[in-house]
This record gives structure tokens, sequence and C-alpha cells, in this order.
């Protein structure tokens, strides 16, 4: 498994806070069967906005300290850019702020709207060769009843990360029922714990494979939780999610 959403990189934003913490968090993911995560800091315009050489470099540092201690996983960079307008001008062209200094950008919504100005930066991004990647669109809740926006977007060639703590649970019966309508109507192609620390949002993959794993099927389920991670990471295209269950192919717009 990869996931492609954690904070992990100690002190940069509110994630975990010392680097004893970020070393637990990488054995915790390894333990429960990651071999990948992406580190991904929130970039947000005049409240956090860390150097991409910082999280680089912080990204190699933990990469040593997890070999040092003989934990088997690799830690990429990457970041969860809030949506703005002016960040626009810090991005130039693929690579800073992309997972793995790659073509994919995480991006997140603020979780009670869609701002005005929403499409026009997607649209710019994919404009320098950037494909926008949405954060836990299912925690949104605009597109919680507005489903039908989403698959707009997914049909100009933007994707979709969904939260293992979503599918399980973690937020609630509303995220829950968004989480599973996304899935079984193959709008997601990636997993991420949005993990913050060791204690509560924990950086753990394997109960929501399961659950995924019931929802679509094991062919699917796969396919959200490695190989399109690892295409992600190697800036290669994505197709869409196909998925079955044991009754019939689901079509949510049926």
């Amino acid at each position: 498994m990869i996931d492609l959403h954690t904070h992990i990189i100690p002190g940069i934003d509110d994630g975990a806070p010392d680097p004893a913490t970020a070393l637990a968090m990488l054995k915790m993911a390894a333990a429960d069967g990651s071999t990948g995560l992406v580190a991904t800091p929130h970039v947000i315009e005049a409240e956090w906005v860390p150097d991409w050489d910082e999280i680089v470099n912080c990204c190699q540092r933990l990469n040593q300290d997890a070999r040092h201690a003989g934990i088997n996983v690799t830690l990429y960079p990457g970041a969860e850019v809030m949506i703005n307008m002016d960040l626009l001008k810090r991005i130039e062209h693929p690579g800073i702020y992309c997972i793995n200094g790659g073509s994919y950008m995480l991006l997140e919504l603020p979780a009670l709207e869609i701002p005005g100005f929403t499409e026009e930066f997607l649209f710019k991004l994919q404009t320098k060769g950037i494909t926008p990647i949405i954060a836990h669109p299912e925690r949104n809740l605009a597109l919680q009843k507005n489903l039908k926006l989403l698959n707009r977007w997914l049909e100009r060639g933007i994707l979709i990360q969904l939260n293992a703590s979503s599918i399980n649970g973690q937020f609630g019966k509303e995220v829950v029922n968004t989480a599973t309508k996304l899935l079984t109507s193959g709008m997601v192609h990636c997993l991420g714990s949005d993990a913050h620390g060791v204690e509560s949002r924990r950086p753990l993959l394997s109960a929501a494979v399961r659950r995924i794993t019931k929802l679509i099927g094991a062919e699917a389920a796969t396919q959200i939780a490695e190989i399109n991670p690892n295409r992600i990471l190697q800036s290669h295209k994505i197709e869409q999610v196909n998925i079955r269950t044991q009754q019939h192919w689901w079509t949510f717009w049926r």
C-alpha cells in the first residue's frame, strides 16, 4: 500500500511535532503494510508556505533515519495545497509542491464550500501541466450535496483521493455514505491516511482497504491502494477505476 496523504514532517505544520513522532509514524505505517508514504504538509497562503527544498530535505533525512532504524518504508515529498489564486504565482510548472516532484498535486478545498474561483484554479493548474488530485472530497459539505460537480471534474481528468478514516467511520455517517457512493461509482483513484501523529489520526490504511475490498472487490481495491499511487509517484497517466461487486456492475448515476 502507498499512503498519498500524511502530515509527517516534524514541526512544519499541524502534523508530527518532532522527529521522534515522525519516525514512530513511519514504523507504524510499515507495520500496517505500507511500503511508501507521501509527506504532504499544508501549503496555505499567508499561514503555512514551507519551502519546497525544505520538504525534500526533510524527507531525505527521515528516510535515512528509517533505514538506520530498520524500518522498510520510503517517504516521498509532496504537499497539500489549499486552493488560492495567489499561490499560482509560486507554481510555474510541474515539480514544486507536486507529489514526488512530478506532475500530480494534492489540493485541499475549504471544508464547508466550493470557492467561486475553484474551476479557474483547477484549469490553470492543468494548463501548467499539473494534474490536480482533490483531497478527501467526501468531507466537504458542499460536495456531499453535489457529486455531479465532482463527476464533471473527473471528466476533465481531475483525480480524487479518499481518506481511510472516512470509510472507517471516524468522521460520521454522512461522510461514510459519501465515501461509499464515491467508491461504488468508481470515482476514487487513491487513498490517504491524512495522518497527523500516532494517536487519533494515524498512518493506517489496511482496515480501510479491507472495507473497500468488501465494497468493490479486491482488484479495484488494489488499484486504489497500490497501482494508481505507484503511477502517481512516477507521473504516469491514471485510468478510471473499474469496479465490480459480487452482484453486478455499479453505475452511480443509474
